[in-house]
């Protein structure tokens, strides 16, 4: 008899052990040591870049040359394009910069300079009279306008008179300038900055459709027709065709498509983080400014972005990921929630016995939760099982 309870406890042992192997083995009883941690709540989708942005057509046909580099903040009145005209005639150009180099020359002068400067002045305001002049209509005006600019021509005359003799060319110079300018004005436009902004030469042909204007009205059709990315315009263009536009770089939008759970997760004047295209360098801070229906399951969120995304003028459909929220708590495999009579938990490890503890899962990725422990059971380094359905009774 006492021969055959060893054997049975012989038995015993080795399915024990082989057991524990097994499962040693498959992973069953593998666990984790409770840690607290955070995970965000997030939406993947995909938004349009909307900017405030002033486009500049070009005033005649030619070939365009953009003066900044993509992406530039000018100030108000900087020269920053020119278009050519195809019978241009560059050797005038030529020409006066050659005549702006000797008046600056003369200008550099220190014993000039003054004479120099008087006789701009003087040149200035007769052209000022000679404006004024040809608007006027009433005879006693246009007389004393006349004698205004001769009053100015005579003090000219003076200066140069008594002034050095190399004073006396200036002049002329001036007026070879004035007619050269004519003559260059005709066949090559300047465009200048009218108000300070970031300079793009770059166009998708949407700029009518997604403009600040048209911010809280944007149709499933406009986005639907967004077929291409925006491009730089080079070479030839015809008149009335954009050639730059001039954006606010510190007021830009991104109008995100959602469906109806995710527009549920966001809400009117919060504040959120935003990746564009994948780029964990940049999670820019923005505020949810409007959510409306643009179809029948599909909603637009617009975010008025705070913070300055270096491309943003390069492109117009971009993927984003909205951060909502962000959670803390202990952090466990998504493997190790079960449910047990209605209610979610893990499995902690309690004197080598799996003990079911309720849980409240606050959030979920792909492979992780937070969760909180509603009764206080669980503590800091408690070990939690990995698989807990392998523990569900059957």
């Amino acid at each position: 008899m006492k021969r055959i309870l060893n054997i049975i406890i012989a038995i015993v042992v080795i399915l024990y052990i082989g057991k524990v192997a097994v499962n040693t083995i498959s992973g069953k009883d593998k666990t984790i040591p409770l840690k607290q941690g955070n995970l965000s709540e997030s939406i993947d989708t995909y938004g349009y870049i909307v900017v405030d942005a002033m486009v500049i057509n070009s005033p005649i046909n030619g070939e365009v040359n953009i003066l900044v580099k993509n992406g530039t903040r000018v100030p108000k009145g900087k020269e920053i394009a020119e278009v050519v005209s195809p019978n241009f005639d560059k050797s005038k150009l030529n020409e006066l910069n050659s005549i702006d180099e000797k008046i600056q020359s003369i200008k550099d002068d220190k014993s000039l300079g003054i004479y120099a400067k008087d006789i701009e002045n003087i040149n200035a305001q007769i052209d000022e009279l000679n404006k004024e002049y040809q608007q006027a209509k009433d005879k006693s005006v246009l007389s004393s306008l006349s004698k205004k600019i001769d009053d100015l021509t005579s003090k000219k005359e003076q200066i140069i008179k008594n002034g050095p003799s190399s004073i006396r060319n200036l002049d002329d110079l001036y007026s070879q300038k004035k007619q050269l300018e004519s003559i260059v004005s005709n066949g090559l436009y300047k465009v200048y900055s009218p108000e300070a902004g970031v300079v793009s030469d770059y166009f998708d042909g949407y700029e009518d459709v997604f403009n600040v204007n048209k911010l809280f009205n944007i149709t499933l059709n406009d986005i639907n027709a967004v077929q291409k990315e925006p491009a730089e315009v080079k070479g030839e263009v015809k008149q009335g065709e954009p050639i730059l536009k001039l954006m606010d770089n510190y007021d830009w939008y991104v109008l995100s498509v959602l469906d109806k759970s995710q527009s549920q997760k966001l809400k009117e004047g919060n504040n959120v983080k935003v990746e564009i295209d994948n780029n964990d360098s940049q999670f820019l801070d923005g505020h949810i400014m409007k959510i409306y229906s643009i179809s029948d399951n599909l909603f637009g969120a617009v975010i008025k972005m705070n913070d300055v995304y270096n491309d943003f003028f390069k492109r117009r459909k971009v993927k984003v990921d909205i951060t909502v929220n962000n959670y803390e708590g202990f952090i466990v495999p998504n493997t190790a929630i079960v449910k047990v009579d209605g209610k979610y938990g893990v499995y902690k490890l309690n004197n080598g016995i799996p003990v079911f503890e309720e849980v409240d899962v606050k959030v979920q990725n792909s492979e992780s939760a937070v969760v909180e422990s509603p009764d206080g059971n669980l503590k800091m380094y408690d070990e939690i099982l990995v698989y807990g359905k392998d523990y569900l009774k059957k």
